[in-house]
């Protein structure tokens, strides 16, 4: 029989368990693929009033602007 003492024990359980997580991290990790962030047109405002450029893409005509809280409207395409 082998004899162990506790704290050999209690290594020798977090050693193996942290081992077993990584294994699995490593196997489910492989197929999924990383996300692309993109920056679409529509989505991008510049404030009228302090001129803070953020993402707004929840609102399609009318945003308000994180900073100084004003509300922007969207500018019609110049050919």
């Amino acid at each position: 029989m082998i004899e162990l003492d506790i704290s050999t024990a209690v290594a020798l359980y977090l050693f193996l368990t942290v081992i077993g997580l990584l294994i699995l991290w490593l196997i489910f990790d492989r197929d999924t693929k990383p996300k692309l962030y993109t920056s679409e047109k529509k989505s991008i405002w510049q404030c009228e009033i302090c001129t803070h450029t953020y993402v707004d893409s929840q609102h399609d005509v009318i945003s308000k602007c994180p900073q100084c809280s004003s509300y922007n409207k969207r500018k019609e395409a110049t050919p």
